[in-house]
């Protein structure tokens, strides 16, 4: 049952990876968040397709931004949005605090990287928002991978359904 949505994830990340840089007909981001045991941290990547970052931070800061890695304002125009739809949590109710550590550009996607610290040697459940572009799209998927002690859980989260409670 843990893996129902396994085939379906492993297509859609193939389709997603395989799209060209022209205009794309669904909406889809990707979150690998890794428990680092060492560190006592999740490393957070996420990817989205770099059209859709630049709408969603023109729109939230009502100016025209175009994706720049090396600009402290799109730094901070990510940062904030970041802060405002993605958030995860051991006690409900409680958002980690998330530290923004920078981004790349892969053809006409964009990579988001966090670091968010637990101080915890162990997490018996992680609850999981992500409203990353729903409010750009209807049909927008968002598809978070939970790595903990080499197993792996994934959950798919949509408008209307942006937060899940996932056992580790």
């Amino acid at each position: 049952m843990k893996y129902k949505f396994l085939p379906f994830l492993v297509l859609l990340l193939a389709a997603f990876v395989a799209m060209p840089a022209a205009a794309h007909d669904y909406h889809a981001s990707i979150a690998d968040v890794r428990f680092n045991s060492r560190t006592q941290s999740l490393e957070v990547a996420v990817k989205v397709f770099m059209d859709d970052l630049e709408n969603a931070l023109s729109q939230r800061n009502k100016t025209k931004v175009v994706y720049n890695p090396a600009s402290e304002q799109v730094k901070k125009y990510i940062t904030d949005y970041l802060a405002a739809n993605l958030a995860l949590e051991v006690e409900k109710g409680k958002p980690l605090k998330q530290k923004f550590l920078g981004s790349e550009e892969d053809a006409d996607v964009v990579w988001l990287y966090m670091e968010v610290p637990v101080q915890q040697a162990s997490l018996p459940q992680l609850y999981v928002r992500n409203a990353v572009l729903t409010e750009l799209f209807s049909d927008q998927m968002n598809i978070v991978n939970i790595n903990y002690k080499g197993k792996t859980e994934s959950v798919l989260l949509q408008r209307g359904e942006t937060q899940k409670k996932v056992a580790l």
